[in-house]
């Protein structure tokens, strides 16, 4: 239940999805996706810009964000990123607490809808969230970890073998060194 501790809370983390002056809660919102999730996200299409030019009355990042996915051809990818990036919008561009937008002193927002349709209304959430669906993380590690380890991105029956060796784990109870050693063991390393 604390907002401290773990992965995503790291200042490294919150630091390499900020532009060294403000958040940015579309790159922290991929990032989780991409690393923590593994659910990669689509290239945005070239014809649509960053932001939509006419944000006249936007304050908070969600406000801008909110008028440039009034396009249904950015709204597709934004429903899942964004959610994810404003409940991490509490950590300033280095990762120090924050409850209020500074300049503006409008308190920060960070109610989000999950990918899977949960409502969620704080990083204390997310990480129950988190805790509740290991699998999703485990798969997304198992398939990072099996990459470095081969030098290429697992092909789909690697990718059927590693969610197989996930499942194990977590139905044995095992840790992360099991999941190391079942990793190791495969079919997909050792071939």
């Amino acid at each position: 239940g604390s907002r401290h501790g773990g992965l995503l809370w790291q200042s490294a983390v919150m630091m390499a999805t900020a532009n060294g002056v403000d958040t940015q809660p579309v790159l922290r919102g991929v990032w989780v996706l991409e690393n923590i999730l593994g659910m990669p996200t689509p290239e945005p299409p070239k014809d649509v810009p960053a932001l939509t030019p006419d944000v006249r009355g936007a304050t908070t990042p969600r406000e801008l964000l909110a008028k440039h996915t009034a396009d249904a051809r950015c709204a597709s990818c934004h429903k899942s990123i964004d959610p994810l990036g404003f409940v991490l919008e509490n950590f300033d561009p280095v990762g120090r607490w924050r409850t209020k937008w500074p300049e503006i002193n409008k308190p920060i927002d960070t109610a989000a809808i999950l990918p899977d349709g949960t409502a969620i209304n704080d990083v204390g959430e997310l990480k129950s969230w988190l805790l509740e669906n290991p699998d999703l993380f485990s798969s997304c590690l198992s398939e990072k970890l099996m990459t470095y380890a081969t030098g290429r991105k697992p092909n789909y029956a690697e990718r059927d073998e590693l969610e197989a060796i996930v499942k194990a784990n977590r139905a044995n109870g095992s840790g992360f060194q099991d999941l190391i050693i079942a990793l190791i063991q495969s079919k997909t390393f050792q071939t």
